[in-house]
């Protein structure tokens, strides 16, 4: 019985000096805290416990855990950025589509309006460009020059170009003989020179906003004749008005 109590005494004392430690280093590295605690004995085994090993273990577990977390936020990223790519991109095709079906629905517009002033495939005019008019003729347009229930907004011809003689509201280019340029028939439909009908037929449509005038008809011949005149009163040639 003696012999059991030494025995146990004994074991108990080595378990009393396995259980004592040596304080613990706290280690900091860039990515936290580490813990590395050692267990030393007092017999010749120096070499580190078994919570070293476990705590060490875990800490490298941990370290990859966020490192994995860090590479699949990374990759969450990338996706995310080539796909607000891709949106923008897909976006910037639609606004150019869009804007090239604005472009050709605008030219198509153009086209059409140059279609109702400009003169018809094998129109002869009535009317002569080189003058020597009837004077009935330009009577007759003098008088549609002043009327202003030919528009559909109240304007006349003499609204924007004047009356009693004073030739106002045009372009240096209406010095020429027709045809010539005329900036409105340029810019609005697309004719770099229009003759004298052509240019009725543009006012009619453009700022009095009203339908042209049949190709051939007396209103639209008188008017033109009469322009031809006025064209040659503002250049400061002879004319019969």
């Amino acid at each position: 019985m003696s012999h059991d109590n030494d025995k146990r005494h004994r074991l108990l004392g080595r378990l009393d000096r396995q259980l004592a430690c040596t304080a613990p280093v706290l280690v900091l590295v860039a990515a936290g805290v580490s813990l590395q605690a050692t267990m030393e004995n007092e017999s010749s085994d120096s070499g580190p416990s078994t919570l070293s090993l476990f705590l060490s273990s875990a800490h490298a577990e941990a370290q990859g855990e966020a490192e994995g977390e860090a590479e699949g936020e990374a990759e969450a990223e990338g996706e995310a950025e080539g796909e607000a790519e891709g949106e923008a991109e897909g976006e910037g095709e639609a606004e150019g589509e869009g804007e090239g079906e604005a472009e050709g629905e605008a030219e198509a517009a153009k086209a059409d309006s140059r279609e109702a002033v400009k003169r018809p495939e094998g129109y002869t005019p009535v009317y002569s460009e080189d003058g020597a008019n009837d004077a009935s003729l330009l009577a007759q347009g003098e008088a549609l020059y002043y009327d202003d229930s030919l528009s559909s907004n109240g304007l006349a011809c003499a609204s924007c170009h004047g009356s009693d003689g004073e030739d106002v509201g045009y372009q240096a280019t209406f010095e020429q003989p027709f045809p010539h340029r005329v900036a409105m028939a340029d810019s609005r439909f697309g004719m770099p020179e229009v003759h004298a009908d052509e240019m009725v037929q543009v006012c009619m449509v453009a700022p009095m906003e009203a339908e042209p005038l049949g190709w051939g008809s007396e209103a639209l011949t008188s008017l033109a004749a009469y322009m031809v005149e006025v064209q040659r009163r503002f250049a400061g040639e002879s004319h019969d008005l």
